[in-house]
């Protein structure tokens, strides 16, 4: 909770600004607002003002980082793996048509 000293409000322990958290971090402040438009991490309301929770903000970068190395980094991935299963499924339908045209075309004995 933030504390009043000398008529000013205090931080608020456990929260920081963009340009702390970056400094933690080895980042710069833009990629911590980089981060914060991505998703990746969330200001919080603070007495002061929107902070970052340092914990929560600690967590999330480690976990994107973690995806991140292990390949699956975030939603625009995930949507990128979903067109290639709906690309793969459309080329075997595709496939499969033109298998049983070809089927068609020897029983009847006539081109279709």
């Amino acid at each position: 909770m933030a504390t009043v000293g000398a008529g000013r409000i205090e931080e608020t322990p456990g929260y920081c600004k963009a340009e702390d958290l970056a400094n933690l971090f080895g980042l710069s402040p833009q990629n911590i607002s980089q981060y914060t438009r991505d998703g990746i991490l969330r200001k919080e309301d603070t007495p002061v003002g929107k902070r970052y929770n340092v914990v929560k903000s600690t967590r999330a970068v480690i976990q994107y980082l973690l995806d991140k190395a292990d390949g699956r980094e975030g939603k625009d991935s995930q949507k990128s793996k979903k067109l290639e299963i709906l690309n793969a499924e459309a080329r075997i339908a595709q496939a499969k048509a033109l298998l049983a045209e070809e089927e068609a075309q020897q029983l009847s004995g006539w081109p279709i």
